[in-house]
């Protein structure tokens, strides 16, 4: 579920949002690992044969599984929302991202892309946020302080 802590009346207080884990984005990465996967298998046929080709496929699409259980592993479990920024944390509660917002990319009401600069100055690191994980009022309200993020 969804978890939300609203703003006390000065808007000091942060907004913890909880983020659930998305649908959307598991299916579009198992059907991206699919046809991954079969082309490296229809590409190997071609020339090592059917069998050897089935053990490519296999080890392809393994590869790009470890590297999705990575990439999921890496991804916060709660954002809080501060007047100047945001945080990301796991579900141990240790920090993946702090910073202010400089960037987004939003595509459609489905995907949104947040650059979060950190304080050490280094390349900002990159919050992808799917609509399906939290509620549509926190989607747009990332969406909003997205749009109007300053360098």
């Amino acid at each position: 579920m969804t978890q939300a802590v609203a703003f006390d009346g000065e808007g000091r207080a942060p907004r913890r949002i909880a983020l659930r884990r998305s649908f959307l984005v598991r299916l579009a990465s198992f059907c991206f690992a699919l046809v991954c996967t079969a082309a490296v298998h229809f590409t190997a046929a071609a020339h090592l044969g059917a069998i050897a080709a089935v053990w490519l496929a296999a080890a392809a699409f393994a590869a790009l599984g470890l590297s999705y259980v990575r990439y999921e592993r890496g991804q916060p479990a709660l954002l809080e929302l501060t007047a100047d920024g945001i945080a990301g944390y796991d579900s141990a509660g240790r920090t993946l991202l702090q910073g202010r917002i400089v960037g987004a990319a939003q595509w459609a009401e489905w995907l949104l892309v947040l650059a979060v600069a950190g304080a050490d100055g280094r390349r900002p690191t990159r919050l992808v946020v799917a609509a399906d994980a939290l509620n549509a009022a926190a989607f747009r309200e990332l969406a909003v302080r997205g749009r109007h993020a300053t360098n």
